[in-house]
């Protein structure tokens, strides 16, 4: 819940729809890892079971079928238009993986393994491996090749991130991953003041929240 103020000044800054999904990602992720704070009190007795098995639910859905849609979307829709179609097949690429994965997810069992310093959440997948690299790409691969060096930062951030979590925790990495993204998304706050600061060709061809923000 640190990341909430973070999440809330983020979204202070959007004066234009498209800006929203990237804004948000610091609250999305303050909330998630909430969420995941009733996973560790289930495990504790703090919390009943079937909120302990709700917030699992709610934990990886996110986790795993939402993020590989919702990152490449929200920097697609902050790129200007000429650079969106280098972003666009990761938005593709994100749906199928997403697809594939809600299914996962929903047909369960979701396995919890409460260990030291995370939680294994256990989900059955058919080759793996391959869906965790398509998921690597979907994710990481739009912010690297975004046209704002912020948003790269982001991405470069988030793949060291998921390089060392693979290496050194790879069965927890549903879990520490997403904290490690949750305070990388500090950089989302750099960028959305940024944009303040730079002329963007993107919002000059939308639709601004507000009529004074037009041309910005």
């Amino acid at each position: 819940m640190a990341l909430l103020p973070v999440g809330v000044a983020a979204l202070r800054e959007v004066r234009h729809l498209r800006e929203v999904p990237f804004a948000a990602l610091p609250l999305l992720f303050s909330m998630h890892q909430f969420v995941e704070v009733l996973v560790w009190l289930g495990n504790d007795g703090g919390v009943s079971s079937c909120v302990q098995s709700t917030a699992t639910s709610a934990y990886v859905l996110f986790a795993l079928p939402v993020l590989p849609t919702l990152v490449p979307l929200a920097v697609l829709l902050l790129e200007p238009r000429g650079s969106r179609l280098r972003v666009a097949p990761f938005v593709v690429l994100g749906l199928v993986v997403s697809a594939y994965l809600s299914v996962a997810v929903l047909d369960g069992p979701i396995d919890v393994d409460v260990r030291a310093h995370a939680i294994v959440y256990g989900v059955d997948l058919n080759h793996g491996i391959w869906w965790a690299i398509l998921y690597v790409l979907a994710v990481i691969g739009p912010s690297i090749l975004s046209g704002y060096p912020s948003i790269v930062a982001f991405g470069v951030v988030n793949l060291v991130g998921l390089s060392v979590v693979a290496t050194l925790y790879v069965s927890a990495f549903a879990s520490l991953w997403c904290v490690f993204a949750a305070c990388s998304s500090l950089l989302v706050l750099v960028h959305m003041r940024r944009r303040r600061r730079l002329p963007d060709a993107h919002r000059l061809h939308g639709h601004p929240l507000l009529p004074s923000d037009a041309t910005v």
